[in-house]
């Protein structure tokens, strides 16, 4: 694993946990378009969609669900 990624993915972790890029965004100390830029850069880098994102709902899709998993035990 790319170790450069080690911050995407704590915040990817952190949007989930949280709900929304928003209020991970808050907790973080950072932008929800920070956010959302690295929850792309992970995306872009994984190949492939984490978040299925509506203009009111987020949601793990199936690849997500899995990486986020793995990412949440990592961070702990």
């Amino acid at each position: 694993m790319n170790l450069a990624l080690l911050p995407d993915i704590a915040v990817f972790v952190q949007v989930v946990e949280s709900g929304s890029f928003s209020a991970a965004a808050r907790k973080l100390g950072s932008t929800p378009s920070s956010v959302s830029r690295s929850v792309s850069r992970l995306e872009r880098e994984l190949g492939c969609k984490l978040l299925v994102r509506t203009t009111r709902k987020l949601r793990l899709s199936e690849a997500g669900s899995g990486v986020f998993q793995r990412a949440a035990s990592m961070m702990d």
